[in-house]
Formats: structure tokens, C-alpha cells, sequence
């Protein structure tokens, strides 16, 4: 079987798109379309329905997929371990919660970059969604906070917890922190990041098991754009991992907000696919991120109580 063929069904599985592929694989279109058609004759296999507005993979291709990553995988497997490379290249994809990324990730992409400096990261955004799906697809490695599910085929590693926090502005709640019931939240508005959404289901089903109404929720895909929200909006709460608030709590711009049930921490689980071959630079991240709790506590982290 043909290498080359292989990495042209897989790129062209990702974009659904033979002229696509051929434009990132640097081929000409009737290229790609013969190195299909050689790889299908080849396995006897039809990969692609090709309909009149575009192509889509047949069952038969879906289940090929995942052992047309795997080879890949293995190709790069072998030329590494033969050549004992130490020095990788390449691009690794991280699917990561944005608090974990903009307050966990930079402190350890130094270290990251002084031992693989010519290995690209592309982080995306994280829920527990579709997470065992992108794994099969080639994802390198994703993170989740939150209790996390049991997923065919993956491992699952919990590195740490983050600590969750209720927030709201100081001139509805008082500069705090605060004791606060369920039903002083009915009918508030309520911020959380999309990607960090295990607090809204943490304070979801609290608030449900109180019989508390009437609350409008908004999702916000960057952190930003919940804070500066929360700060024109004293009637809103919020509910965040605390190191994602921690500037704001310690200059006292929001109060926290201390609410009975509410789970005080976060688990936060690594996730990867067991047959992914863990590269020398998938290794080291992996290794930093295990560290990255091991000298911070909840307590360490926690502002002092306000007089």
C-alpha cells in the first residue's frame, strides 16, 4: 500500500474536497483523483461517494480512516525510532479549555519551546464534546475540566484540579466574599465560557435540585468578552475556575461569591488516543502539563479574605 496514497485519503477525508487537498498536498487535482482511485482499486473499496455538489466519505472509508492514521502514525513511528530522533519537526493539535490555555499554557511554553524549537502548536478550543471523535481523527492530545466520561479507546489521566469560583460585581454583592443561597441567583443573569462549561453544570444542577428559576445563560467563547460583560452587568454572575479571575478578585474589581453545594474543585483529565504514537515533543508537553499543578494548590492560589 502506498504511502503517499494514504496521506491523500486523509487529507482529502479532512476537507472533503479533492481540489482542496490537492492545493495543500502541492499536487495537481488530476493527481490526487488517481492516487484515490489507485488506493480504492487497491482495497477493492469505494472510499467516496462523488455527488453532484461535492464528495463524502462511504462507510467503507469511514472505517478505513482511523487505520489510515494510525499507518500514517507508524510510518513517522519508524523513521523517528530508526534515525533516533530527538529533535522532532512538525505540528502538534491540542484541544484545551480556554482558561487552561491562557493562564496554565503560557508558563510552560518556554520550557516547550527551549527543548522543540521547530514543533508548531495549534490549540483549539475544548468541551467535552466530540472529544473521542477528534482523537480517532488525529488529534494530538485534549484536555477537559471536569469529570470526565469513559471514551472507547482513549486514555484518560486526571493531572490536577482547578478550583471553581462563583462571581459577581462588588456594587451588587458588596466588596465580600460573600455568603450567598440559590434562590438569591433566580431569575440573574449567568456568564460562563463555552469551553469551561463543567461549572455551568455543576451550578446548573444545583440551582434545578432548589427548584431556582428563571435564570438567562450566556455561553461566551473568549474570556474577555465574559469579563468585560460581567463588568458592565452588576446584575450577572459568573462561574469560572479561580485562576482564571484571580487579577480581578485580588484588586476587587468582583467579589466572590460563596454558595453552599457548589462543587469546590474541578478535576482536570488529559486525554489521548491509546494507539497514538507519543512523539518526543507529544511527550514533553504531556510531562509539563502533569507538572504544571504539582507546586500550586487551591489555598496557594486563593486571595486573601477581604476585612
Amino acid at each position: 500500500m502506498e504511502l503517499r496514497n494514504v496521506k491523500t485519503f486523509v487529507s482529502v477525508a479532512g476537507l472533503l474536497s479533492f481540489r482542496r487537498a490537492a492545493a495543500v498536498l502541492n499536487y495537481a487535482p488530476s493527481t490526487v483523483s488517481a492516487q484515490i482511485l489507485a488506493l480504492e482499486e487497491e482495497l477493492q473499496l469505494k472510499l467516496f461517494d462523488r455527488l453532484e455538489k461535492g464528495i463524502r466519505l462511504t462507510e467503507a472509508g469511514g472505517r478505513f480512516l482511523p487505520y489510515a492514521l494510525k499507518l500514517l502514525d507508524l510510518a513517522q513511528e519508524s523513521i523517528a525510532a530508526a534515525a533516533d530522533e530527538h529533535a522532532s519537526t512538525g505540528m502538534l493539535t491540542v484541544r484545551i479549555p480556554e482558561t487552561l490555555a491562557a493562564f496554565r499554557f503560557p508558563v510552560l511554553l518556554h520550557q516547550f519551546r527551549r527543548e522543540h524549537t521547530s514543533v508548531a502548536l495549534r490549540l483549539r478550543g475544548s468541551s467535552t464534546h466530540d472529544v473521542q471523535r477528534y482523537l480517532e481523527k488525529g488529534l494530538d492530545l485534549a484536555f477537559l475540566v471536569g469529570e470526565a466520561k469513559k471514551m472507547e479507546n482513549c486514555q484518560i489521566e486526571h493531572i490536577g484540579n482547578e478550583e471553581l469560583v462563583l462571581t459577581g460585581h462588588v456594587s451588587d454583592w458588596g466588596a465580600g466574599p460573600g455568603q450567598v443561597a440559590a434562590a438569591d441567583l433566580a431569575g440573574r443573569l449567568l456568564l460562563c465560557a463555552s469551553s469551561d462549561s463543567a461549572g455551568r453544570d455543576a451550578l446548573e444542577q444545583l440551582l434545578a435540585q432548589q427548584d431556582v428559576r428563571g435564570n438567562v445563560w450566556i455561553d461566551f467563547s473568549s474570556l474577555t468578552a465574559l469579563k468585560n460583560t460581567l463588568a458592565a452587568a452588576p446584575h450577572a454572575c459568573a462561574v469560572l475556575p479561580r485562576i482564571a479571575l484571580r487579577q480581578e478578585l485580588e484588586s476587587g474589581s468582583l467579589c466572590e461569591l460563596t454558595l453552599q453545594g457548589l462543587p469546590g474543585r474541578l478535576p482536570v483529565n488529559m486525554v489521548w488516543h491509546r494507539e497514538k504514537w507519543l512523539s518526543p515533543s507529544l511527550t514533553c508537553l504531556m510531562e509539563l502539563f502533569r507538572n504544571a499543578w504539582e507546586k500550586t494548590s487551591p489555598e496557594a492560589e486563593r486571595p486573601p479574605a477581604r476585612a
